[in-house]
């Protein structure tokens, strides 16, 4: 296609979005009945491909990847294909390919589920549809997995109020096991608040109980989770924890409720356990509860992550300053702890690239960390001590790789990756 066709193709889209959302503000509790005819479009379904695509990933249980698709069965074939499934109803997902994947800085093992890419581009297309109208109903505390919105809106937010408004008291919360316990059936009511469409909530059901393959297992879903990984989850969680964020709002309790996806911090003047027993209860009514271990109630001054950064109030130093205190940011342990996987695997073992490749492929890691870290406006003091780091590792890479007697340092010297190319901290 075009570059032009592309356009237009995202400029469909984007107008029949920019209608739904504006139906949906018009009337906030308006029900929509004609959806599902616009889900298998035909520029819905090619810009659901598009979308897929661009996030990339690996093959679900039927083990065909985007190279099998484009080069056996053809992307005009397959979207044809997808969209006949879909408009004569005999679409079927397939259960959900479990994997495992490592929590920075956690030694257990965070869940991951891999739909095969039909039903990544059905969920896509879906997604396309009903998320504005959900959208308009979000709240602005939510900033997780929405268009428009990022962590770094968050954070800012966090940052103010600490700062400016005198809230020195963190719910610091964590949901135990929070897309493993989502009710379904509480989930789908929610759901149903804002579609009617029968064909639109049979599509969601059936994903909801497609059950995933674990070591060649078939494992049934017994009316609980939505698997991690798949395309329409985090809508579905921000559907699920709207509640938790109305039920909030509601309550009266005068403090700053801060989500991302399934994390949240509540930012308070006082009455810090009170409110962890207010917001238990409002998780109750949505089956779900507060991990008694990793959610704690600190004063800012003590500091505490979230989203990958250190928040803690410290002392101005400045003589006649407007404010006595800051909430000063920096990155976390753990995001340290992170990057520094990172370098380390990329680097690894393989003898066998030269110095230029491997640094062809360090760099990006680096640049895309550090670009989080500042949009953040994390100070830069230990963000800055990661290029002797860096640095290292390639000195003893270098040092294995050709057997060197000494410590590798002439190998290095005259600062040799960074004119090569290498990215630096500063």
């Amino acid at each position: 296609m075009s570059a032009q066709g592309a356009m237009n193709v995202r400029n469909k889209v984007s107008d029949l979005q920019s209608k739904l959302s504006h139906a949906a503000k018009q009337s906030l509790d308006r029900k929509f009945g004609a959806l599902y005819d616009k889900i298998y479009r035909e520029d819905v379904i090619l810009e659901a491909w598009k979308r897929v695509k661009a996030n990339k990933g690996a093959p679900g249980v039927d083990k065909q990847d985007f190279e099998y698709i484009e080069n056996v069965i053809g992307v005009d074939q397959f979207l044809l294909e997808v969209r006949e499934q879909l408009k004569s109803e005999l679409y079927r997902p397939q259960p959900v390919l479990r994997c495992y994947i490592e929590k920075p800085g956690k030694p257990e093992k965070r869940p991951l589920g891999i739909p095969v890419i039909l039903d990544r581009v059905c969920q896509m297309a879906s997604k396309l549809v009903i998320e504005p109208i959900f959208e308009a109903n979000f709240l602005d505390c939510s900033h997780g997995f929405r268009p428009g919105r990022s962590a770094h809106d968050a954070i800012r937010i966090i940052d103010r109020t600490i700062t400016f408004k005198g809230k020195h008291i963190v719910v610091d919360a964590d949901i135990t096991g929070f897309f493993d316990n989502i009710r379904q059936d509480i989930l789908m009511k929610l759901v149903e608040r804002r579609i009617s469409d029968p064909r639109v909530l049979r599509l969601i059901r059936m994903w909801l109980e497609a059950g995933v393959m674990e070591d060649g297992k078939y494992i049934e879903t017994n009316g609980l989770g939505t698997p991690q990984g798949g395309v329409i989850s985090p809508l579905l969680s921000n559907i699920y924890l709207h509640s938790f964020d109305k039920m909030f709002q509601l309550s009266g309790i005068p403090g700053t409720l801060v989500r991302y996806a399934d994390d949240f911090v509540i930012l308070l003047r006082r009455n810090g356990k009170k409110v962890v027993r207010e917001v238990e209860r409002m998780l109750g009514r949505l089956g779900l509860k507060l991990h008694p271990e990793k959610t704690r109630v600190v004063r800012a001054e003590d500091g505490f992550d979230f989203l990958g950064i250190h928040f803690q109030l410290c002392p101005v130093r400045m003589k006649n300053a407007k404010e006595q205190n800051y909430c000063a940011l920096w990155p976390s342990d753990r995001s340290m702890k992170r990057i520094k996987e990172g370098i380390k695997n990329v680097i690894g073992r393989r003898y066998s690239q030269s110095l230029e490749e491997m640094i062809k492929e360090l760099t990006p890691v680096l640049r895309g960390w550090d670009n989080y870290q500042r949009k953040a406006m994390s100070a830069r003091k230990r963000v800055l001590k990661l290029n002797g780091f860096v640095r290292d590792r390639l000195r003893i890479f270098l040092k294995r790789k050709y057997s060197d007697q000494s410590r590798g340092t002439r190998r290095v010297h005259d600062n040799l990756p960074v004119r090569l190319g290498l990215y630096q901290f500063g």
